[in-house]
């Protein structure tokens, strides 16, 4: 497609075309030249005039501006706004060192990593964690989140405070509902924050988020432990959102307040505080996209939400929450709406004997409808209700049943200890039943070693180039941390013996490991790449 250029096809270009190509090369060579070397400095010397311009003047800050009002905030909060560090033990399994055979040997090398190396043990090791949280009692108490603090160790909590000092708290109370957790020090007339009100919080109002991102890692080279401080405004009320899944922890948040001030890791627990100097909110998530840093869309628990469980805890000298006492429909579909003609609302499923609802007359089939005058449209709208409001409150429910509209009220109450119990027995058996209900779903070798194997298709063959006349079953799927692991198995690895039987099929294989009791030690041969050889491994009991 393209022609090569001979010497002498190239001389019958026009001499002017060679000109402009010659004189082109000639300006960028130039360019280049002058770009690698900038004009020397001293060049400024007794330059006439100034070579920039300043500004000396002071420039007060009127404390009625906006602008002294955020700053006259900071300095009111920042004093009391401290800096949690904590650690937790981790377990996690790690090889050691490995020997080399080097590089013409390195199918050898991965062979004798996996199978002659000992099993590795459990290892722990210590996990550091970084929050925020602040002063609300002079004496030593402080407000923070529970997972700031969650699964640490025993005397793994240490406070860094505004003016350097490091001291050791102690879990008071934590409570997994709300996320809040406080703590104790041991120290007296220390700075204090003062708690706003988030109930009648409006969109737009100013918001100030101050924590310590990252911990005092800004901060350890000069010594100075201020707090950073982000502003922004109040994004929205009433949020909701979930966190967490595929294999971490799953966490429900209600009711949260959203903000555009920045809140980075390590802000967590940290105040959110209108400009007034007064804590509206408990810095607690981020919406992130990575994960990591902050887009703008954080998140924070009201601090009317914490002034209850404080409130409680003075009371009752723990945390407990205000209780009415029904069960609830999870959903109300179209055609439960229809039978119980309505449009929307909470179905009540059940109502407890002696309970709070039962003795104001709720009834099973009435679909609360409202609560304080406020739509409730799902068991979370309800429940959400119900924590707003404290033990022995008056609340009143519009609800319809058998298609009338109708108002109850009632007073709310603590929910029994027999009931608490119940459900965490309840919560206990549940799981129970799923761990029997999955451990039965499990073939065998899945239970005692941790492996799915299947038998060799022309599709495995490819996939683990596999020869033609292999026999046995491939290894498709490990479980982390499974006696399979620990012993070397690979996916792609093919069992050819179970016990000194020859494995041809998914038959001989599923005949030989029925035979196998769980916690013994079995002998298996098996294929990895150019590899055979014999392992043992041990069996979960």
């Amino acid at each position: 497609m393209f022609e090569r250029l001979s010497a002498s096809k190239m001389f019958r270009f026009p001499f002017v075309f060679w000109m402009v190509l010659v004189g082109g090369l000639v300006a960028v060579g130039i360019g280049l030249v002058s770009l690698g070397y900038p004009v020397p400095a001293t060049e400024l010397k007794g330059l006439e005039g100034t070579l920039y311009q300043e500004s000396k003047e002071v420039h007060s800050i009127s404390p009625d501006s906006l602008e002294g009002m955020i700053v006259n905030t900071v300095e009111l909060v920042s004093p009391a706004v401290v800096s949690i560090s904590t650690e937790r033990t981790v377990a996690s399994f790690r090889s050691g060192q490995e020997r080399s055979y080097g590089e013409r040997f390195e199918n050898f090398d991965e062979f004798f990593r996996r199978f002659f190396r000992s099993p590795e043990p459990r290892r722990e090791f210590k996990q550091k964690g970084l929050g925020s949280g602040m002063i609300i009692n002079e004496n030593g108490y402080i407000l923070t989140n529970q997972h700031v603090i969650h699964q640490v160790d025993e005397g793994g909590i240490s406070i860094t405070l505004s003016d350097g000092r490091i001291l050791d708290a102690e879990i008071v109370e934590t409570d997994l509902e709300s996320d809040l957790a406080v703590l104790k020090i041991r120290a007296d007339s220390l700075p204090v924050v003062t708690l706003g009100d988030s109930d009648n919080l409006r969109v737009g109002q100013w918001a100030i988020a101050i924590g310590n991102p990252f911990g005092y890692a800004l901060s350890e080279l000069n010594q100075k432990y201020e707090p950073t401080v982000t502003v922004g405004v109040i994004s929205a009320r009433e949020r909701a959102m979930q966190i967490g899944g595929t294999g971490t922890e799953v966490r429900v948040y209600t009711d949260l307040i959203q903000t555009d001030a920045s809140i980075n890791p390590g802000n967590s627990g940290g105040p959110l505080v209108n400009i007034h100097g007064e804590v509206i909110g408990i810095n607690s998530a981020i919406l992130s996209p990575s994960g990591v840093g902050s887009i703008g869309i954080g998140f924070a628990v009201p601090i009317n939400k914490a002034k209850r469980i404080l409130d409680s805890l003075v009371k009752y000298g723990k945390i407990e929450w205000p209780w009415i006492g029904i069960y609830m429909q999870p959903e109300l579909t179209e055609d439960l709406a229809k039978r119980f003609g309505v449009e929307r609302g909470v179905l009540v499923t059940e109502v407890v004997e002696s309970s709070p609802a039962k003795k104001a007359g709720v009834k099973a089939g009435d679909v609360i409808q409202k609560v304080n005058g406020k739509d409730v449209n799902s068991p979370l709208d309800l429940k959400n209700e119900i924590l707003k409001l404290g033990i022995g409150e008056e609340i009143v429910l519009a609800l319809v049943r058998e298609k009338e509209q109708i108002t109850i009220a009632l007073t709310t109450g603590r929910i029994p200890e027999e009931i608490v119990r119940a459900e965490e027995e309840e919560k206990e058996e549940e799981e129970t039943e799923k761990e029997i209900e999955e451990a039965l779903d499990k073939a065998p070798e899945e239970t005692l070693l941790g492996i799915k194997v299947q038998p060799i298709t022309s599709e495995l063959r490819e996939k683990y180039n596999l020869a033609e006349d292999e026999q046995g079953v491939v290894v498709t799927q490990i479980t982390p941390a499974s006696p399979a692991m620990q012993a070397g198995i690979e996916p792609g690895d093919v069992i050819k013996e179970v016990e000194q039987k020859k494995i041809t099929d998914i038959d001989d294989f599923r005949e030989a490991i029925q035979e196998v009791k769980p916690g013994e030690i079995i002998l298996l041969r098996v294929r990895h790449g150019v590899w055979t050889m014999y392992i043992t491994v041990p069996t979960n009991k």
